[in-house]
């Protein structure tokens, strides 16, 4: 049951990247260095969960780490499409939408942490409050390091121009009008003036 919950959060990690794209108006190279700091997350986030088992903080079972697969919404999700959210929030509002992004994500990687320990969730959390604030510090450092990644691969925030509008939108002063040049007497519902 564990391994079939893992697959779909993995399925859906990508979806949601993919759905993180489309709406921040990300160029390809962004989307690639979020991709690549996805990358770098996980990876921090696998050597993380080592250390952890090897100081007794927490622990995947038997193993040091957690089964692979696992690492997938670290990529997709926390790196990749939080990273693009987090880089429009930056974009957009300055410095405090910056450290909105970094409360929001390392608050969302505390509750995936949380997810994982309840019940026969394969992660086993030491009871002292310890190992949450390190898995907090972990997850901030993840935020960090996926930000600096985009901007040392593509610039600063506000230097690549925005994808295309994706949804298309009436301009204030248009004026919408319905074509009504063909009216017919059979049709019930055309009148004349």
């Amino acid at each position: 049951m564990v391994s079939v919950v893992i697959f779909v959060a993995s399925v859906f990690s990508v979806l949601l990247f993919l759905l993180c794209a489309w709406l921040t108006r990300a160029s390809y190279w962004r989307c690639a260095a979020a991709l690549m700091g996805g990358l770098i997350a996980a990876a921090f986030r696998f050597g993380l969960d080592m250390v952890a088992y090897r100081f007794d903080w927490w622990s995947f079972g038997d193993t040091p780490y957690a089964p692979i697969v696992t690492y997938v919404p670290v990529l997709f999700w926390f790196g990749g499409g939080l990273g693009l959210v987090g880089w429009r929030m930056i974009r957009n509002w300055g410095g405090g939408g910056e450290i909105a992004f970094f409360i929001v994500f390392v608050l969302l990687g505390l509750a995936r942490d949380v997810v994982l320990a309840i019940g026969a969730g394969p992660l086993t959390i030491n009871s002292d409050g310890l190992p949450l604030i390190i898995a907090g510090v972990g997850w901030l450092a993840m935020a960090i390091l996926v930000q600096t990644l985009m901007q040392m691969l593509v610039g600063p925030v506000d230097v690549d121009r925005l994808a295309p509008e994706r949804i298309p939108q009436v301009e204030g002063d248009a004026h919408v009008t319905w074509v009504t040049d063909r009216q017919t007497e059979d049709d019930p519902f055309s009148f004349r003036l």
